[in-house]
């Protein structure tokens, strides 16, 4: 095997080019740079926020001192929506009318709890 590959002429180059659907002017892939995997590695874990609890997180730990004890048990917290939206899923009817009544307590408890002022609404779903 030769140790470089060979250089066409220009004008074969572009016939080569159009035939493969690239640009005629493509001049090949771009330098690759080496980094450090520790720095690529916390540039990862910063931007995911890995290992960091989140508010979802947070809200699970302490769910039974947002809904009430009582409550705890019929219904979990589901998802956060647009950053600002709790989505609760509630067992059943009328538990999900005693939350309704509820609501400002438990947007309170949740106001209490770090990062818990995000939550503006709170949404009860069956299920």
């Amino acid at each position: 095997m030769p140790p470089e590959p060979y250089k066409f002429r220009k004008g074969v180059e572009r016939l080569i080019a159009n035939f493969r659907g690239i640009p005629e002017n493509y001049e090949g892939e771009a330098p690759k740079t080496e980094r450090e995997m520790s720095g690529v590695l916390d540039r990862i874990l910063t931007k995911y926020k890995i290992g960091v609890d989140s508010l979802e997180d947070r809200i699970n730990a302490s769910w039974p001192q947002i809904v009430g004890s009582a409550n705890a048990t019929n219904c979990s917290p589901s998802r956060i929506e647009r950053e600002r939206t709790l989505l609760i899923a509630v067992s059943n009817p009328i538990i999900r009318q005693e939350l309704e009544f509820n609501k400002r307590l438990i947007l309170q408890n949740l106001h209490k709890i770090n990062g818990g002022k995000k939550i503006r609404t709170i949404v009860f779903k069956s299920g």
